[in-house]
């Protein structure tokens, strides 16, 4: 018996022994690069020698399964082990601008082996996704969001507005960019440049395309005369003033509701599709604890909180289950895509959808529904201006 306890223990040693020769054996292979190609099926007979900064590309080769660190110059990628196979790795390129550019791709594996591949990094030029308010005033800090905002050599970042005119960088990251507007700018793109080149933005800088109430002339539109007017420390002279008190399922104070009544009766736009659009407005929020906004349209004139026609609700007070005074830093741009208008009155309903553009006519705003506090009344200051329709898609 001992005999044979023997043996097994031997072959088990064996087997153990046999089995970390080979670990170590394929651990210490030096993985090799066929080549680099797109991840998309399309460009997938396509070859790469470089590739931009946020791109995802698949690196081909042999023994490639113990990879475990891939540093494009000296900046490492994250590497998820999911997508690390002998033949394949398929990695997202930095976005981090190297301390030191060398051109290649350095792959480490568990054993300590090395490979370095002649791969160029390309560093975008500045790309800007939206700004915190298109109708920003002058003298008031812009914040750009976007990507790619790296500094120059200098250290500094510079930003043109329409005109040609620079403003003063406030302070920016590589996503966020604070910048004092110039006097004297104009309708336009803003733009963006550093040593990299130059991103313009695709939104434009006090667009008034699709503007239906600039809060100007409200006797033109305001048959029910609700809502009261403004003008101090507006975004763009005359705003609609929303001050008062709200509360649960109350029907609102004619100060802060508006009924837009379309003076030609006819549709406010009519190209492409509904869904094309979203509602915008600049807004500055003083004061707003609860109570939703709800937002809707109607070619019937009927101002009717009950009816069938698709509402947005706004509730930007509401963090997950809690409420809180909702305050802005001054105006900012609100987007409300025509697609989201989908309640009824308590949201019983949330299927509904604005059918086609003859809905289009009327539009209708009014502080009405649940509330989440104990207490019955809140106070709310809100200012809205140049409210339109804008296409999106």
């Amino acid at each position: 018996m001992k005999n044979i306890y023997k043996v097994l223990l031997f072959l088990f040693v064996s087997l153990v022994v046999f089995s970390a020769c080979e670990d170590d054996e394929v651990s210490n292979e030096t993985p090799y690069i066929k080549y680099v190609r797109p991840t998309e099926a399309a460009q997938s007979d396509s070859l790469l020698v470089a590739a931009s900064m946020g791109s995802t590309i698949a690196i081909v080769g042999e023994d490639l399964g113990s990879v475990i660190s891939i540093h494009f110059n000296d900046v490492k990628a994250k590497l998820n082990p999911v997508y690390v196979t002998d033949e394949t790795i398929l990695v997202t390129v930095p976005g981090s601008i190297p301390e030191e550019i060398s051109n290649t791709i350095t792959l480490t594996t568990s054993s300590g082996n090395q490979l370095i591949y002649n791969f160029q990094t390309i560093i975008p030029s500045p790309q800007i996704a939206s700004i915190n308010c298109e109708w920003a005033p002058e003298g008031s800090v812009a914040v750009l969001t976007g990507s790619y905002f790296f500094a120059k050599e200098d250290g500094s970042i510079d930003v043109s507005f329409p005109g040609g005119i620079d403003g003063d960088v406030v302070e920016f990251s590589e996503e966020e960019l604070k910048v004092v507007v110039p006097a004297g700018v104009l309708q336009g793109a803003i733009s963006v440049e550093n040593d990299f080149g130059v991103g313009r933005s695709n939104f434009i800088y006090k667009d008034d395309t699709g503007i239906f109430i600039d809060a100007e002339n409200p006797t033109l539109w305001n048959n029910w005369g609700l809502s009261d007017f403004a003008s101090e420390n507006g975004v763009d002279g005359s705003y609609i003033k929303f001050e008062g008190t709200t509360g649960s399922w109350v029907w609102p104070a004619n100060a802060i509701q508006l009924f837009y009544v379309n003076p030609s009766g006819t549709p406010l736009v009519s190209d492409g599709e509904v869904d094309d659009y979203a509602l915008k407005f600049e807004c500055y929020v003083h004061e707003w604890h609860d109570t939703p906004l709800l937002v809707w349209f109607d070619n019937d004139g009927g101002h009717d909180v009950d009816s069938d026609f698709a509402q947005y609700h706004w509730t930007p007070y509401l963090k997950g289950e809690v409420t809180s005074n909702y305050t802005t830093d001054g105006w900012i741009t609100v987007i409300m895509p025509l697609s989201d208008f989908v309640y009824s009155k308590d949201e019983s309903e949330d299927s509904r959808k604005i059918a086609s553009f003859d809905e289009l006519v009327n539009l209708n705003m009014m502080w009405f529904g649940k509330v989440d506090e104990a207490t019955s009344e809140f106070g709310l200051k809100v200012w809205m201006d140049n409210i339109r329709l804008v296409k999106i898609n």
